[in-house]
């Protein structure tokens, strides 16, 4: 007997659809308490960066970088990685996180230009 591909497509969109039907009927979707919810979510950047800090710091500390003309850089090598980190966390795009930055840096009174964030 001779197995075709269209044969084994069908079986496995069989496949597929049971197992999602079996997953959406054991895992009923319940309501989000959206207060709850944030605050978790908050808890959970601030720990991990808490763990995450130390390894930063080890990590960047055996980066060994050249010095260079121009302008000096507003955010050490250590605090562009956070803010990268950071943004990962959130789940934001670039564009968001950079315009996030800007008010965060009139708040802080540090000015990042938009390069670095970029």
């Amino acid at each position: 007997m001779v197995v075709k591909d269209e044969d084994i497509r069908s079986r496995l969109k069989e496949t597929d659809d049971h197992i999602r039907k079996e997953h959406i009927e054991s895992h009923p979707k319940k309501e989000r308490d959206w207060r709850t919810y944030e605050q978790r979510f908050a808890r959970r950047i601030k720990e991990a960066m808490k763990a995450v800090g130390p390894m930063v710091h080890e990590a960047v500390s055996a980066i060994i970088t050249e010095p260079k003309t121009g302008r000096p850089d507003a955010l050490t090598l250590e605090q562009k990685v956070k803010l990268l980190l950071i943004k990962q966390l959130v789940g934001e795009s670039n564009r968001m996180y950079a315009n996030m930055l800007d008010v965060f840096s009139m708040v802080s009174g540090i000015d990042v230009p938009y390069k670095t964030h970029t």
